[in-house]
């Protein structure tokens, strides 16, 4: 499939380190909240949870940085919002475990994302964090995981952040080509390849 069949959006969307500290408004945070709770999910649990905290609310938005390992502090703390996601782990209707929670999750995050791309508003989603320290703070039961932190806001110009890391953000990231992603009936036929056999 060639990649101008692919929605634009999801094109656009990527992950920098660069952001400005410029406000985003409060009626597309609640859009992509929105967005997110419209995902699918396992029994229409919505299992999905999410925290969020701005620059507004200073002294909250450095706890929830105090989350996040040194190398991503030193970037996400431009950013105008963090954004915690959480999955209940447990069927609500019988208590037992949700073995989708987190996949479903993931799902809403990717509505999220979409929907903040839309707005040229970028999130970059970071697995360097401290789980315990998210579980401490929010006081979440056993049952309530965090999945992401994730740093919110429009683009920065890069000038507040060390040279190495503003580095990252001169090229995209490359995608893996869609043979590399996708085989037709076994693992080991990669499907979608230009010189492979019809």
């Amino acid at each position: 499939m060639k990649t101008e069949l692919t929605l634009e959006i999801i094109r656009e969307r990527w992950s920098p380190y660069s952001f400005s500290p410029l406000p985003v408004e409060e009626f597309r945070i609640k859009a992509m909240f929105e967005a997110a709770g419209h995902a699918p999910s396992s029994r229409n649990e919505q299992p999905w949870l999410f925290v969020y905290t701005t620059r507004e609310d200073e002294k909250v938005f450095e706890a929830y940085l105090d989350f996040l390992e040194e190398s991503n502090r030193i970037w996400a703390r431009n950013a105008y919002g963090l954004i915690v996601a959480l999955a209940r782990t447990t069927h609500a209707y019988n208590g037992k475990p949700n073995r989708f929670a987190l996949y479903d999750t993931g799902m809403a995050v990717a509505n999220l994302l979409l929907q903040a791309i839309s707005f040229d508003i970028y999130i970059h989603q970071m697995g360097g964090y401290s789980p315990e320290k998210v579980s401490s703070y929010l006081g979440l039961g056993s049952d309530i995981v965090p999945v992401t932190v994730m740093a919110m806001g429009y683009l920065g110009d890069g000038s507040s952040l060390p040279a190495e890391v503003a580095r990252k953000d001169e090229q995209r990231r490359p995608r893996k080509q869609v043979f590399e992603i996708v085989s037709r009936n076994s693992l080991s036929r990669q499907a979608f390849r230009e010189d492979s056999d019809k």
